[in-house]
């Protein structure tokens, strides 16, 4: 078996990927060559030609693969676009299906799926892509685990760049699918795979019981409304944020035996209900979890282990898309690991598929790793890693994380009192400012020095805005203080959201009256459209006592051999003409 991943900003590009492809199998036999084809960002056309360049040159070629969160190729992350992973087999045979899933037919689908396994030769495991956020996979998979018990069984759910949207898709042989399975199965004597996951996030102290759910909506915990839980021992409340505060403290519980994990997805302000990535039999115990970065390197390294154990010539990593969310810019720390022991391509999704014991468990928050070789153990085989990581020690990018979880964890089996005593410590410390819960000046600076650094080596776009509060000497004068820091929340809360919604960008507080965004990787036209959004929500929003206030706009786009004094003089200059003409107004320089 060879494993050779590509990563794809062009389609066009794909030909040339092809053709190399062709000189590196010169002159070799195979048994059946199969494209993964993970997509962060194409549409469906888009996705329909690249399956058709792909069969032009590779006609005998099987394809599956899915939309993503996020593509991972030879160990980090990729960039926008898609990853191509191409297996040649040299004695397996592969076979793809695309099962497509009417309205209420997720019976017929996992029956489907139950007889396609059972009736192929000599099969040794099965893919599965899954669009679990239109399908009800809970019974999907329910059906598809009575198939032949031997069969090894890994897969994932579709993603899209917004981890909670619906708007997914996976692809088998020419053709996208937004409503069903892409089902891929592997026979051959000679082929070896091995599938194990980490997950990290453990559990704290107070067990509650699912005293009320209906599917994926989880009513109450213990006869307590299931947001009220939440709120009463997290601070986490049901708004807008809900989702962002949420990350690190999903659901754990117990299927078939085996811990899994259930994010919520939102919390319904009217009744307090809580949606969730999955369903949870009701009356399952379950615990309120956490995520100590320390706890999920460890559980990492142990996969890593196991991995390389095995030996394989090839890795597929499938990772919850809220672990990319959760780590941010540390989330190579991971994955890049595997790249030294074989080639590794995956992607970042909404659920992790495997099968443990006779059952197919649907995971999320969680890292999938599938090792496949023909024959026995491979030689190892590094990849060379590119340039993907931040230029800054290990140590300073995961301190203010452990130290958060670590505190969380201590106080969060305590009173009420406590809790709150334990999270003003825990704002000291963090990398935040105190008052507005953003990032602070100096991890926004680190930031930008890091953006730049990137958008320099690999001719990235990137934006920088700086956002300032207009007239807000005069609202400190006239109302006071106190009034004025409510002002700094209200505008700070209302252009987050809006900023937030841009795929990795970054929003925090530059320092008094002004804030600062940053959206890395994205160029100027994508969104500036948000951003004004953002203005005039801003200014449509009547704060207390003070009524409307609005704010001024600068913004710049990088600039090949941008420096850092550069990029923050256009920035201020724009800011300069915003304010210079009229005040509540967006400029560019």
């Amino acid at each position: 078996m060879k494993q050779f991943n590509f990563e794809i900003t062009n389609i066009n590009n794909i030909p040339n990927v092809l053709f190399e492809v062709q000189k590196l199998l010169a002159g070799t036999s195979y048994s059946a060559i199969l494209f993964h084809v993970y997509s962060m960002c194409y549409e469906d056309d888009m996705l329909v030609e690249a399956q058709n360049k792909i069969l032009q040159v590779f006609p005998d070629a099987y394809i599956t693969g899915t939309s993503t969160n996020g593509d991972i190729c030879d160990g980090h992350l990729a960039d926008e676009g898609m990853v191509l992973a191409i297996s040649v087999f040299e004695t397996t045979t592969i076979e793809t299906h695309l099962i497509a899933c009417k309205k209420n037919g997720e019976n017929e689908v996992g029956n489907k799926i139950k007889d396609i396994i059972n009736s192929t030769l000599n099969i040794k495991a099965a893919e599965i892509f899954i669009t679990l956020k239109t399908i009800n996979s809970h019974t999907v998979l329910n059906i598809a685990e009575t198939c032949n018990k031997d069969v090894v069984i890994f897969g994932g759910g579709s993603a899209d760049t917004e981890i909670s949207s619906t708007n997914t898709k996976v692809i088998t042989n020419g053709s996208v699918c937004h409503d069903g399975v892409a089902l891929v199965t592997y026979s051959g004597d000679n082929l070896n795979i091995d599938v194990h996951h980490a997950i990290g996030w453990k559990p704290l102290g107070k067990e509650f019981l699912a005293t009320k759910i209906d599917g994926k909506r989880l009513y109450e915990l213990n006869g307590i409304r299931a947001g009220e839980v939440y709120s009463n021992y997290l601070d986490i409340h049901a708004d807008e944020d809900f989702f962002s505060n949420i990350l690190e403290f999903p659901i754990m519980s117990k299927q078939h035996g085996f811990e899994v994990l259930r994010l919520p997805f939102s919390c319904i302000s009217e009744d307090q209900s809580i949606i969730l990535a999955a369903d949870i039999d009701e009356g399952t115990p379950v615990q309120l979890s956490y995520g100590d970065p320390e706890v999920i390197q460890y559980d990492v390294n142990q996969l890593v282990k196991t991995v390389h154990n095995f030996a394989p010539q090839a890795i597929f990593l499938y990772s919850c898309g809220v672990r990319r969310l959760y780590w941010k810019y540390l989330i190579n720390k991971e994955t890049s690991p595997f790249a030294n022991i074989a080639p590794v391509a995956g992607f970042y999704s909404s659920g992790e598929i495997m099968r443990m014991d006779k059952y197919i468990i649907e995971h999320h928050v969680t890292l999938i790793a599938i090792s496949m070789r023909e024959g026995g153990k491979a030689v190892v085989l590094p990849t060379e890693v590119s340039e993907k990581t931040i230029p800054m020690t290990d140590e300073e990018k995961i301190h203010s994380q452990i130290s958060m979880v670590r505190r969380l964890a201590n106080f969060i089996n305590v009173t009420s009192a406590e809790l709150q005593e334990a999270n003003e410590q825990l704002q000291q410390i963090a990398e935040t400012d105190e008052l507005t819960g953003l990032y602070n000046r100096r991890m926004l600076d680190r930031l930008v020095h890091d953006a730049l650094y990137r958008a320099n080596k690999y001719n990235l776009p990137m934006v920088i805005g700086i956002v300032d509060i207009d007239d807000f000497k005069r609202i400190n004068d006239t109302y006071g203080h106190a009034t004025g820091d409510l002002v700094l929340k209200a505008i700070s809360k209302a252009m987050y959201a809006e900023v937030e919604r841009l795929p990795s960008s970054i929003f925090g507080r530059w320092g008094g009256e002004e804030f600062l965004f940053i959206a890395p990787a994205l160029k100027l036209g994508n969104i500036i459209e948000n951003i004004e959004i953002a203005r005039k929500r801003v200014s449509s929003t009547e704060i207390e006592e003070v009524g409307i206030v609005t704010i001024s706009v600068g913004i710049t786009e990088f600039q090949t051999g941008d420096t850092y004094e550069s990029v923050f003089d256009r920035a201020d200059e724009a800011l300069y003409d915003a304010k210079s003409t009229g005040k509540n107004r967006t400029c560019i320089r």
